[in-house]
């Protein structure tokens, strides 16, 4: 019989940490997709691409770019705005007109996109925790209250040019305080949030057909067979591994203590 990929890979990793389990584990469920990515939720960093992998990302690099655009263009508008507060003396006859207009532009821009994620995050919000959110809405929050009260000087001393563009910089500002209200967190959200996950990974773990389940579970033996026999783990571990529920063996293995109930931070 033909090795499974996590087999394959016990028996050629050269060295081992707990983490790896995680590789393992997605080694094993193979094409039980929704499983994976169900599982993603409460991995550490360093498995996510194997866990991810053969998942359409047809639009993920276009929402990549979009995210990085929400949070980097009110930091360009507050740039253009100091500098034209810092750049010329206010006497100065040749001072030009503070880009209000082009500042707003971008500010609104940013607005919009985080808008969206914000009503996408209320239909599905265990997608990202409260301390990011927040984070998130700083970024939005401090450069556009700094740009809006340069404008506001700008405007009093009649040297805005785009005047409207100021409502783009207070929408943005509202954006960012918004975020604070729907990231709020106390610190029960993480351990609802938890709970939200695991039912979405007993769900699609309840969905795998089994003989893709027997496939699995003969897959993560061959694996621990091959750990325990290169000395990489010990007996007691393997035994552990072999417990473990089919979705259930790198949170058994290797749990992320930030994403259980009553452990680690809870925003």
């Amino acid at each position: 019989m033909t090795e499974g990929p996590a087999t394959e890979y016990a028996r050629t990793v050269p060295t081992w940490h707990p983490e790896q389990w995680w590789d393992v584990e997605s080694k094993a469920l193979g094409s039980a997709r929704d499983l994976r990515v169900a599982l993603a939720h409460f991995a550490p960093a360093s498995a996510w691409k194997g866990l991810s992998r053969n998942v359409p990302t047809a639009l993920g690099c276009l929402l990549t770019i979009a995210n990085i655009a929400s949070f980097t263009l009110p930091v360009i508008a507050a740039f253009l705005m100091i500098g034209w507060l810092v750049g010329t003396p206010a006497d100065d006859p040749l001072r030009p007109v503070a880009p209000v207009g082009i500042a707003g532009i971008l500010a609104a821009i940013a607005a919009v996109i985080a808008g969206i994620g914000l009503i996408d995050e209320a239909r599905s919000p265990d997608r990202a925790s409260a301390g990011i959110g927040r984070l998130l809405g700083a970024l939005h929050l401090v450069p556009s209250a700094a740009a809006a009260l340069i404008a506001v000087i700008a405007i009093a001393q009649q040297s805005a040019g785009g005047v409207l563009g100021i409502l783009g910089l207070v929408l943005d500002l509202a954006v960012g305080i918004l975020h604070f209200v729907v990231y709020r967190g106390p610190a029960t959200d993480q351990t609802r949030r938890w709970h939200r996950n695991l039912a979405r990974l007993e769900s699609a773990r309840d969905a795998v057909p089994e003989p893709e389940r027997a496939r699995i579970l003969a897959d993560i033996r061959g694996a621990v067979d091959a750990l325990v026999g290169r000395d990489l783990v010990s007996d007691e571990d393997g035994l552990r591994a072999l417990a473990a529920p089919v979705g259930m063996l790198g949170m058994t293995m290797a749990p992320r203590a930030d994403l259980t109930p009553g452990g680690g931070r809870s925003a």
